[in-house]
């Protein structure tokens, strides 16, 4: 019985001692998911944003997860995709090409509001060996999913949390 009532008190411990920061202020969960929200939606509306992904789902083949730092950032005009892929390649430039680790040029971009919770963005990229078409999903929290899909390669997907700054 003993080990029981141990137990309970340290998950309420560990679990009251879960809190929320926003620039050095301790904030509520509520406060903090309304913060979260704004920053979501200020990013993707400024075209200023970082993913870092945790994992990959290739068209064929299992997920993984990723060990490394792969991120996909939007500044402007410009995408800087540092991102992993693993499929069918065809048409490949000689040498192997560049995948999805390039710096490109952005031709679409259109950011929305999906449903409550969730914003859409589908962008057209363009690099010097192909065009890309890159679907973001972000909640309202920062975690995202990233499609993306070419002429040349099979889809990929990926999965991350958008950084909120």
């Amino acid at each position: 019985m003993k080990k029981y009532i141990v137990l309970l008190v340290t998950t309420i411990a560990m679990v009251s001692c879960a809190s929320y920061t926003i620039d050095g202020k301790q904030v509520t969960k509520e406060e903090y998911s309304v913060w979260a929200a704004q920053k979501v939606e200020q990013n993707l509306a400024s075209r200023q944003f970082v993913i870092n992904m945790k994992s990959m789902h290739p068209f064929r083949g299992n997920s993984r997860h990723l060990t490394t730092d792969y991120s996909l950032e939007v500044c402007g005009d410009t995408i800087i995709s540092y991102l992993p892929y693993f499929g069918e390649v065809r048409n490949v430039p000689y040498g192997g090409g560049k995948g999805l680790n390039f710096v490109g040029h952005l031709i679409a971009y259109e950011a929305y509001q999906a449903k409550a919770g969730l914003f859409r963005v589908v962008m057209g990229v363009e690099n010097d060996e192909a065009q890309y078409r890159y679907i973001l999903e972000v909640f309202d929290n920062g975690s995202s999913t990233l499609d993306v899909s070419s002429y040349n390669r099979d889809p990929i997907s990926f999965t991350g949390n958008m950084e909120l700054r």
